[in-house]
């Protein structure tokens, strides 16, 4: 009898040495998402934007690592800073982001302002994101005939 309860606090010690390490590891990041061989690949649509409205024009950004697309990303996960403008280019906000196929975010963009439109010529857009899975940046460029 007595072995039988040595041998079972032996296996409750074991288990819960084996739960702290695994905890341990998961708090290090050794049991987290794959960061492996992130990659980032943007384009753009100008959607209805043209010269002189307000209207919403398109980044897509696809991202993805070894362990396949990375889905589910929250908004917060993505900047977009505008590197490049036309002279006189008004300030550009994120309206709102969607995933319409898995690892794909479309991110919308428009002049910052209801006053503000768009003006004519080429904007760069730098895309960073920052999530579990990796960081990485990337560029995309939208013109505006």
């Amino acid at each position: 009898m007595r072995s039988k309860i040595v041998l079972s606090r032996t296996v409750l010690y074991v288990f819960s040495v084996a739960a702290v390490i695994a905890a341990t590891l998961i708090t290090v990041g050794a049991l987290a998402p794959t960061t492996e061989g992130l990659a980032l690949q943007a384009t753009s649509h100008i959607g209805t934007a043209a010269v002189g409205n307000r209207n919403e024009a398109f980044v897509l950004v696809s991202a993805y690592n070894a362990a396949g697309s990375i889905r589910g990303l929250a908004v917060g996960s993505f900047a977009v800073t505008v590197v490049a403008a036309p002279e006189n280019a008004n300030p550009l906000k994120r309206v709102v982001m969607t995933e319409p196929v898995s690892g794909v975010y479309k991110i919308s963009l428009a002049p910052e302002l209801s006053s503000h439109r768009w003006s004519a010529g080429k904007y760069i857009f730098a895309i960073a994101l920052t999530s579990a899975n990796g960081s990485g940046v990337c560029l995309a460029e939208i013109v505006i005939p």
